[in-house]
């Protein structure tokens, strides 16, 4: 597992318009060149934010993460958000 790389692309998609664009536009293509495992990249790019943090990505960027996805914050986002979450059960987040 390649959980720094992971967290480095949780944290440009929310932190970085300019690659929030591209990899909305071509996931695969904007993830390409990350140090990522099959299963993190499928998961990052189908925004399966459930399969992210079962694949132990820090929750933090997780949630940042989702948020842009989301294009911002709502209360029917976090109702999602926590309904996607249910039942998982945080695990060891050192990167």
């Amino acid at each position: 597992m390649t959980r720094y790389a992971m967290n480095e692309a949780l944290w440009r998609y929310a932190r970085e318009p300019d690659f929030r664009a591209r990899f909305d536009e071509n996931p695969g293509q904007a993830i390409s060149e990350s140090d990522l495992s099959e299963a993190e990249s499928a998961a990052l790019s189908k925004k399966d934010i459930r399969s992210i943090f079962a694949l132990g990505a820090h929750p933090f960027l997780i949630y940042s993460f989702a948020i842009a996805a989301n294009g911002g914050w709502s209360f029917e986002f976090m109702t999602d958000y926590v309904g996607r979450l249910e039942g998982l059960e945080l695990d060891d987040i050192e990167t």
